[in-house]
């Protein structure tokens, strides 16, 4: 019971941690706005930086990665199992895109889910790089985020393939199912892409 207890406890606070509505509740202070009720109604750093201004847009993109990154460390402190920190990362991700806190209307979980890659795996923080050039060289958030999240799990292939000690299984699992959860969360921006009609965000130099 007592090992049951410390598996479920770590998992269910990175969830918690995930479904902290960071974008409502900086809305709320910043404008006295809902964010829902705005732009794509996503409560995400894409959405209040188009509502609201670059800075919110920053804020919001700098909690909502140590949301994931503080989600993952907690499984990690509590837990040495790798698996644990595996579903944990998992759920800090789905938190931020199915928050309990706000009616299970969040975010993409981009921003989480690169959080959690610098705690269990930095390399994938090139797929990340890659995602970023894609957006300043587009202006489509949603395409450097899809981008992105293709190329850590193509990147995570090849080092659990080819690169000895490189990255384990439960990395390996984490990111295929995450690159699966991020890719669904953005179904929407995949259908007006694939019809062109996809929005592009001012980057201001």
């Amino acid at each position: 019971m007592n090992n049951l207890i410390i598996y479920i406890i770590p998992i269910l606070i990175a969830y918690l941690i995930g479904s902290i509505p960071t974008g409502i509740i900086l809305g709320k202070i910043w404008k006295k706005k809902d964010i829902r009720m705005h732009g794509s109604g996503s409560i995400g750093a894409t959405n209040i930086t188009r509502t609201l201004g670059i800075k919110a847009g920053i804020i919001v993109l700098i909690i909502d990665i140590l949301k994931g990154a503080i989600g993952v460390g907690i499984s990690i402190v509590i837990s040495d199992n790798e698996w644990i920190s595996t579903i944990s990362g998992l759920f800090v991700i789905t938190g931020h895109i199915i928050p309990i806190f706000a009616k299970f209307r969040g975010g993409k979980g981009v921003a989480t889910a690169i959080g959690v890659i610098t705690i269990i795996y930095p390399l994938g923080l090139i797929g990340v790089l890659i995602g970023i050039i894609t957006i300043l060289f587009t202006r489509i958030v949603s395409l450097g985020s899809i981008v992105g999240s293709i190329s850590c799990v193509v990147i995570m292939l090849i080092s659990f393939i080819f690169i000895k000690n490189g990255s384990s299984i439960w990395d390996f699992i984490f990111f295929i199912i995450a690159g699966i959860i991020i890719l669904i969360s953005h179904h929407e921006n995949i259908l007006r892409l694939i019809n062109g009609k996809e929005n592009k965000i001012l980057i201001k130099k």
